[in-house]
C-alpha cells in the first residue's frame, strides 16, 4: 500500500507541477522527473511480478 499513496502523492505534485511548471526551476524539475521514473519503474516491476503469478 506504501507505493500506492506514493503514486497518488507523485500524481498530486505532477499535476501541481503542470499548472506551475514556469516557476520550477531545472533542479526541480530534475527531481520530479526522477521520482517519476523511480514510482513507474516500482509499479511495473510489482505488475509484472504479479502477471507472472496468474500464467
Amino acid at each position: 500500500m506504501q507505493l500506492h499513496q506514493r503514486g497518488v502523492d507523485l500524481l498530486v505534485n505532477v499535476m501541481d507541477a503542470a499548472d506551475h511548471v514556469e516557476v520550477l526551476t531545472h533542479d526541480e524539475i530534475r527531481r520530479l522527473l526522477k521520482e517519476v521514473a523511480e514510482v513507474m519503474s516500482l509499479i511495473l516491476e510489482r505488475d509484472a511480478e504479479v502477471a507472472l503469478k496468474e500464467q
